[in-house]
């Protein structure tokens, strides 16, 4: 249930602000740099020696990089009078001042030092021509929470009904306007364009409310989603939300979310894609066969794999192991479960403990499963699971459609072994589908 998006460079963004009331939430830094680490190779080729520093391997249009004269190649040595020889330390420095504030810097170009003065920018918002974006604070059980509310220029004669997109397990933001490719912006943008106020709530500790609210790592499971709930209650108050006709998207984990969040504040319609429907273990279970079967895995190492990551699985979660002492006892353990410790021990604990038939039971809104063809991430017997027994409990409320072409991540892929190949751009069925049935939910 991982996010897919990974890369090999870091796009520097902090934010690095002192707490502040909701109404002023600000931007975080926006240094528009991608930068790497300097290996002994790249020492050797640059021929600067044992010299200490980040390589900047990109400046960005916009950002304070190229505001102060960086350039691509250029080896950055030294922030606010600290030595910064790798990219986390970049980070730390930086996340100590605040959009604003000027640091001096020095750094190598064409081995010469160059220094001088660093003005911190603020990160740039999403622009549209026919939407209106708007960066809203939430003051929550977990801090200051941020969240982009996305809806028409032109102004409805009513109030917009609400869509909220609560994404999957990792500590991700939302919030991207550099690659407004994502899926999930692409998503919303064409459900706004049909006069809905879409708003993408940030998980605490990420993006704008780094430093305003729970680091995401520490966060409980209950808590994530007390954050969501309070977020989406708030949303509801403002004059231009009809608070009546409110749906939650819930991506990945965001489905497992909705249902709770529904048991909170009123919820109409639950849109769940590529989510869990079973307890975590089976979950587990049944997807590390598909993750064998996108691997191309011959049936005997798929069933050593399923039997391994289960044992490491059942330790960890059930004996209430360390992923230390989990690859005490098998070194696989390690990579098995270790992916686990992005989130907190309450957060993973409270996971494995959740009855999902009972977090679905009182929800009496209509719900729509989608899974994607190509999705070895998600069960589409978990959809199949939810399917059944939302139909018995309130006939004629649910819908499942299974997407073809489509991934965990909502890309184009073909197949289990296309998504693993890497992800294609934004599989678009997977909006028309949504834009097909919202109007028609009851």
């Amino acid at each position: 249930m991982l996010h897919p998006r990974f890369a090999l460079t870091v796009l520097l963004v902090l934010n690095c602000c002192t707490h502040q009331a909701q109404e002023t939430l600000p931007r975080r830094v926006f240094l528009g740099i991608r930068m790497e680490n300097v290996t002994d190779d790249m020492r050797r080729i640059m021929g600067i020696g044992d010299a200490h520093g980040v390589l900047l391997s990109e400046v960005l249009q916009n950002g304070s990089g190229e505001a102060a004269g960086w350039k691509r190649g250029d080896l950055l040595t030294e922030l606010d009078g600290k030595l910064v020889g790798t990219t986390e330390e970049v980070f730390t420095e930086l996340a100590k001042h605040s959009t604003g504030s000027t640091v001096g810097y020095r750094l190598l170009r064409d081995k010469k030092p160059v220094s001088g003065k660093l003005k911190l920018l603020g990160w740039p918002g999403e622009s549209y021509p026919d939407l209106h974006v708007e960066y809203t604070a939430h003051r929550t059980t977990n801090g200051i929470q941020r969240a982009i509310l996305t809806s028409p220029k032109t102004k409805r004669a009513d109030k917009a009904p609400l869509v909220v997109f609560i994404g999957g397990i990792s500590c991700y933001s939302l919030d991207s306007p550099l690659d407004t490719a994502r899926s999930e912006i692409q998503l919303l943008n064409r459900l706004g364009r049909m006069g809905y106020a879409c708003a993408r709530l940030e998980k605490p500790g990420v993006g704008d409310a780094t430093r305003t609210s729970t680091p995401c790592a520490e966060l409980s499971f209950m808590n994530e989603m007390i954050g969501y709930a309070e977020m989406i209650a708030q949303l509801k108050q403002r004059a231009d939300i009809d608070s009546g006709h409110v749906t939650i998207i819930g991506h990945s984990m965001g489905g497992l979310f909705a249902p709770l969040v529904a048991q909170r504040t009123p919820v109409h319609r639950i849109v769940a894609y590529g989510t869990i429907g079973s307890n975590f273990m089976e979950y587990l279970i049944k997807t590390r066969r598909t993750i064998g079967e996108a691997y191309g895995w011959e049936p005997e190492r798929t069933d050593s794999f399923i039997k391994d990551y289960c044992e490491c699985a059942i330790w960890y979660f059930a004996d209430h192991m360390t992923t230390a002492q989990t690859a005490a006892k098998k070194p696989e353990c390690a990579e098995y479960v270790g992916i686990f410790d992005a989130r907190s021990r309450t957060y993973n604990d409270e996971l494995y403990a959740l009855n999902v038939p009972e977090a679905w039971k009182d929800y009496t809104g209509a719900t729509l499963l989608l899974w994607g063809e190509a999705d070895y991430i998600a069960a589409k017997h978990d959809h199949e699971l939810l399917r059944d027994m939302l139909e018995t409990r309130r006939p004629g409320s649910v819908t499942m459609r299974v997407v073809p072409n489509a991934d965990h991540g909502m890309h184009e892929a073909d197949d289990f072994q296309a998504a693993v190949a890497g992800s294609g751009p934004y599989q678009t069925a997977v909006g028309e589908a949504i834009a097909d049935w919202l109007p028609r939910a009851r």
